[in-house]
């Protein structure tokens, strides 16, 4: 069971966008963060944060050049 505080929350949803917005297995940030909301941790509102912050970097990683050409 999730610790329901305002400091764990707060700490948790930082540390998700932190490291969703450095691009750091993404898609594993992103399971954590709705494991955190069936726990009662995060909100709708959070996972709709860090669901637009995940959709930006994978935009960005559609969008960049191939390296093979």
């Amino acid at each position: 069971m999730a610790i329901k505080s305002k400091a764990r929350h707060d700490l948790t949803l930082r540390s998700i966008k932190r490291e969703i917005a450095a691009g750091r297995d993404v898609a594993f940030w992103l399971d954590k963060a709705y494991t955190h909301l069936d726990n009662g941790l995060l909100t709708e509102d959070d996972i709709a944060e860090v669901e637009t912050l995940a959709q930006a970097y994978y935009d960005a990683v559609d969008g960049a050049p191939d390296e093979e050409g």
